[in-house]
């Protein structure tokens, strides 16, 4: 319900319907609706691990963020906007394995570019 109201607020009445959620369910049938995406959008804070590898598998573009791992904590206007917006004033940080994972499947798998290093790609992805 949380998430309904949060895209509703952000995106209006019209994209309320775009978010599915279903039971689960056994593995042919989540890869039959996981092939139904258009995009995989991994979390940054606790990235997808099985999940990703499964939209993968199934050909779906993942998008991931990864911060620079050099300490820098500056954010941008675009990751202040978004944080705000979770009404989380801090940096999402993805310097713990939870949140590499997606990166690391990605890098894997030879697509770096769906990787990136701010939150202001990540959105614009």
């Amino acid at each position: 319900q949380n998430l309904r109201q949060l895209v509703r607020k952000e995106f209006g009445e019209r994209m309320e319907d775009a978010l599915l959620f279903a039971d689960v369910s056994e593995r042919n049938e989540h890869l039959r609706r996981l092939g139904c995406a258009d995009v995989f959008l991994d979390t940054p804070a606790y990235n997808a691990h099985t999940l990703g590898c499964d939209a993968l598998y199934l050909g779906l573009p993942m998008i991931s963020l990864l911060r620079d791992s050099s300490g820098d904590t500056s954010t941008s206007a675009s990751d202040n906007q978004a944080n705000s917006i979770c009404d989380d004033q801090s940096t999402i940080a993805t310097d713990k394995l939870a949140s590499r994972v997606g990166a690391s499947l990605l890098r894997a798998a030879e697509v770096d570019d769906l990787v990136y290093p701010n939150m202001s790609d990540y959105e614009d992805a």
